[in-house]
């Protein structure tokens, strides 16, 4: 009975030792007790491994100003493998470092909007010392363009604030005739077959030559623009809220011809001819200026086939 009781508890104390200790060794021994999950405990080694105590460091500067850029991009690479191993920014002053680098051959791409790139290659790590680069210059990264030519065209008809413009010289249709058939082609101006002009129903209207009333307008406005050349207009200016400086009071508004500086200057003559069933006309108008002297001299005539008989009564008390 003694020696079963013994048995027995020696077999108890090897299943306690063994709960201790996994591995089988004693506790008093060389090998120790590895942390679960890692059976080899090299893990954590390595990883510190991987990092050495070498460093790189300099400052980014513009060429220009010798000032340091803040924020450019530092990117270091392995020279060999072109893999990205590590980056960082410069602070306020251009100022960069980077650190925990092992020995071996690398590659800084240093870069920043506005500047050309500038790559470092070959930079060796020896005995994992400290690599000054010192200042690093960055210049702006400037491209001449070529010369752009924007051409643009005026529309026909321009509305603004205080009035209607209407391009004659844009319109190939407004070829030809007088300024009575450029006037037709306006909108908000009515034009009768005599060249009488009503502007919305209305021809209490002033109508002026290169803002100026004109001698040629006061007596009669159809006859003026029956001596005017439709080939000599180059816009007309349909004002419909006078101002002040306009002096339109009562009028219901303002017609403004603006003539072709460049035509106006020599002869100029124009004939304008019609024929029809009912009727005939011939017109012709010529024009001479030189300096601030100018003189216009034209003439129409209109002949009616139709008879026509007008009887009239008239009793006066």
């Amino acid at each position: 009975m003694k020696h079963y009781i013994i048995t027995l508890l020696a077999i108890l104390a090897v299943h306690i030792a063994f709960a201790q200790f996994p591995s089988g060794a004693p506790a008093g021994g060389e090998g120790r007790r590895m942390p679960q999950g890692d059976p080899s405990g090299m893990n954590n080694i390595n990883q510190k491994a991987k990092k050495g105590i070498g460093k790189i460091n300099g400052t980014v500067l513009d060429s220009m100003t010798n000032k340091g850029i803040e924020y450019a991009n530092i990117v270091l690479y392995n020279s060999k493998t072109n893999d990205i191993l590590d980056g960082t920014v410069t602070d306020d002053k251009g100022k960069f470092a980077l650190e925990e680098l092992t020995d071996g051959s690398y590659k800084i791409v240093i870069s920043f909007l506005g500047y050309a790139d500038r790559t470092l290659d070959n930079i060796q790590i020896v005995r994992e010392k400290t690599i000054t680069l010192g200042n690093l210059m960055l210049s702006e990264d400037t491209e001449t363009l070529g010369e752009v030519t924007v051409t643009g065209q005026k529309a026909l008809i321009e509305e603004k604030v205080d009035r209607l413009v209407y391009n004659a010289e844009k319109d190939d249709l407004a070829k030809g005739g007088d300024a009575a058939d450029v006037l037709r082609k306006v909108p908000l101006l009515q034009v009768d077959l005599e060249g009488n002009v009503s502007l919305r129903g209305s021809s209490n209207i002033r109508v002026l030559i290169n803002n100026k009333p004109s001698t040629i307008v006061a007596s009669s406005v159809a006859d003026a623009l029956q001596m005017i050349p439709a080939d000599m207009i180059k816009t007309v200016e349909v004002i419909t809220s006078p101002s002040a400086k306009y002096d339109a009071e009562g009028s219901a508004g303002i017609i403004n011809i603006i003539t072709k500086k460049d035509k106006l200057e020599g002869y100029n003559l124009n004939v304008d001819v019609g024929a029809g069933t009912r009727g005939s006309n011939l017109g012709v108008n010529g024009s001479y200026r030189q300096g601030k002297f100018g003189l216009t001299l034209g003439g129409r005539g209109r002949l009616m086939y139709n008879k026509a008989e007008n009887d009239m009564d008239q009793t006066t008390f």
